[in-house]
């Protein structure tokens, strides 16, 4: 029976009792009107409390939901998951939390504008929550960060699955308004259970730190163990030195030799970032590049070794000509390429310290390719009219970098990525990309350059597929600027 019959009949039992008791007709015509105003308050007050539950879910979902995504909110998650921990530690379950960054996406932001950005970050909650089984737990954490908490596994080994399902999750390209666009996560990989009892803050920051070492050596997924428990520098306190450290003059250029196979002798420089911490000593990139990234320093850092690259060239020039001086490489970052002025800004540089353009060699990482960051290609075009060479750099590991090299006229080299020059891939995975490289160089007129090169063995191969120049430790090590002279003249020795 509907609630709103239980007015209806008491009024009208109400109206009978009446009428039967007074015999007055008229009694009737009034139950009849107290049963009407009865039914509608009851209505009314239904009406009001159906309102009040649906207003008071829809506050209770906003507050515990990302207003953008629609995924769990941070603080929401963070409750769920010390929930979820206290029940797997009593029932012997394993919880795994994944912590996701998307690669190169404030290049989106500043290239396409924040509502894009923000349509991708629909996109890609979108995908990952239809990645992930139902009963597991998926939020955003905050900016481009999103967190996914396992539940109810019986095996660590099965979070590790987990994290390479949502990596191939994203080897294809997302739908925007725009078109596609590639946005890959790196992701980071804790785990608690009984036997290694971890609370959710910690867990979460175990997470953290593991996704931070997966963008920083590019490996897609790391797993938190007790190495990076240990290491000296944690993000955060690497965060805050950072600006410090860039006031105090704290970075320097080191310089390792780009080396002729055939004519034995040193044809370019590569300029690479050191940090002379005060406290740790040289610390290589791999200690605060992704770190400079994340707090958008990392543009910072490439105009200072770019100003400082320049610069020593130009007291090269004035010390032997600079047909003694050879070209010097510096590596760019994505925010560099995206800024309209950044071109007038390398032409300024070079007219002030008097180098010419072809004496500069700026590099570019190989997943630029892979966005659709058309600034980024103007600005690529633009810097080989005016002279400098353009170097696609760690050529050969993503996808699709083959087809689309042969639309950018403005390439002038690409390098081999050292992962493929020093074997870490099977063998003849190694030397079918090689020759492929090889082969499309050729065909476009472009320059190879093998990296990491760090055996007489590979020094052969690479030799034996026809690629002539080569750098790595098997010839030179990276060297501060007072040996810049002395590497320019250096012969090849091995």
């Amino acid at each position: 029976m509907s609630s709103l019959l239980v007015p209806a009949v008491i009024g009208y039992l109400v109206t009978a009792f009446l009428a039967a008791r007074t015999g007055d007709p008229g009694a009737l015509t009034s139950g009849v009107t107290v049963t009407i105003v009865m039914t509608a308050v009851f209505a009314i007050q239904r009406l009001i409390a159906g309102e009040s539950a649906a207003r008071l879910y829809e506050m209770e979902h906003r507050a515990s939901h990302d207003e953008l995504t629609g995924l769990l909110a941070r603080d929401e998650l963070g409750a769920r998951l010390e929930t979820a921990l206290r029940s797997a530690y009593r029932h012997d379950r394993v919880v795994g939390v994944l912590f996701l960054d998307l690669d190169g996406f404030k290049a989106i932001n500043d290239s396409m504008g924040h509502e894009a950005g923000d349509e991708v970050l629909r996109a890609f909650g979108e995908r990952l929550r239809g990645t992930v089984r139902s009963e597991n737990l998926v939020g955003r954490w905050g900016g481009d960060e999103f967190v996914v908490v396992t539940l109810g596994l019986e095996r660590e080994s099965v979070v590790r699955e987990v994290a390479d399902n949502v990596m191939r999750a994203f080897e294809q390209q997302i739908e925007v308004a725009d078109g596609a666009i590639l946005m890959t996560p790196s992701i980071g990989v804790s785990v608690g259970s009984r036997r290694n009892p971890v609370g959710s803050d910690d867990l979460l920051s175990h997470a953290d730190q593991a996704m931070y070492r997966a963008k920083r050596l590019k490996i897609g997924v790391g797993i938190y163990d007790e190495r990076q428990r240990r290491e000296g520098l944690d993000r955060r306190a690497v965060q805050q030195a950072l600006v410090p450290a860039l006031a105090d003059g704290q970075f320097h250029v080191y310089y390792q030799s780009i080396l002729s196979s055939s004519t034995d002798t040193v044809v370019g420089l590569e300029g690479l970032v050191r940090w002379q911490h005060p406290v740790h000593g040289v610390l290589g990139p791999d200690r605060f590049l992704a770190v400079a990234e994340e707090a958008g320093l990392l543009a910072c850092l490439g105009e200072v070794v770019l100003r400082v690259a320049v610069a020593q060239t130009s007291v090269s020039n004035h010390l032997y000509g600079p047909g003694r001086t050879t070209r010097v490489g510096v590596n760019l970052a994505e925010r560099q390429l995206v800024d309209p002025f950044f071109v007038d800004r390398v032409d300024e540089i070079l007219h002030w310290a008097g180098v010419t353009p072809s004496q500069l060699d700026l590099e570019v990482g190989e997943d630029l390719l892979l966005r659709r960051v058309d600034d980024a290609n103007r600005t690529l075009h633009r810097l080989a009219e005016l002279g400098c060479l353009v170097v696609i750099d760690d050529f050969g590991i993503a996808q699709g970098a083959f087809s689309r090299i042969r639309d950018m006229d403005f390439v002038g080299a690409v390098t081999i990525d050292r992962s493929i020059t020093a074997g870490r891939l099977r063998d003849n995975v190694s030397r079918a990309v090689m020759e492929a490289t090889v082969s499309m160089a050729r065909a476009l007129d472009i320059d190879v350059i093998a990296e990491g090169v760090e055996t007489v063995e590979q020094r052969q191969v690479i030799e034996s597929l026809g690629i002539d120049l080569m750098q790595g430790f098997l010839f030179h090590q990276p060297v501060p600027a007072d040996e810049f002279e002395a590497m320019t003249s250096r012969e090849l020795t091995n």
